[in-house]
């Protein structure tokens, strides 16, 4: 009987030793797993953009106005700034309005979206009219 009580016990202490020994690897190999966020690349890009949009008189201009042509202008100058990795989308909107992409996030994307805005109210440069916002939406390319 006795011995039977401590072979129990060696192989108790063995499946232990092994399920520390298990739990341990696992835990450093989900520490070492590095994430890939780019949501700080992309706020910084974003930031550029809309920055360039909301000091440059002509594309200040450009949102008020909301015309073709302007939309053009808006476009091309994202465009020029958009790292080639990334595709956009961008809406003009009153300040009260919802600022929404058209379609379903996934139409555009299986991946994640970012979004930021700027607000473009007249200045004494910019004859008087209603404020807008800019929202640009942001995605990697698949």
């Amino acid at each position: 009987m006795l011995k039977d009580k401590g072979g129990f016990l060696r192989v108790l202490e063995a499946v232990i030793a092994v399920l520390l020994v298990a739990g341990a690897v696992t835990i450093i190999l989900v520490k070492n797993v590095q994430v890939d966020d780019n949501s700080e690349t992309v706020k910084q890009i974003q930031q550029i953009i809309l920055e360039e949009i909301s000091t440059n008189p002509e594309l200040r201009t450009a949102v008020l106005r909301e015309s073709q042509g302007d939309i053009t202008l808006l476009n091309t100058t994202i465009k020029n700034l958009m790292p080639p990795e990334y595709s956009y989308e961008f809406k003009i909107c009153s300040l009260d309005e919802i600022c929404a992409l058209p379609n379903s996030p996934s139409y555009y994307t299986k991946g994640d979206i970012y979004a930021d805005e700027v607000s473009v109210a007249a200045t004494l440069d910019i004859p008087p009219t209603n404020p807008k916002r800019l929202r640009i939406f942001m995605w990697l390319k698949e």
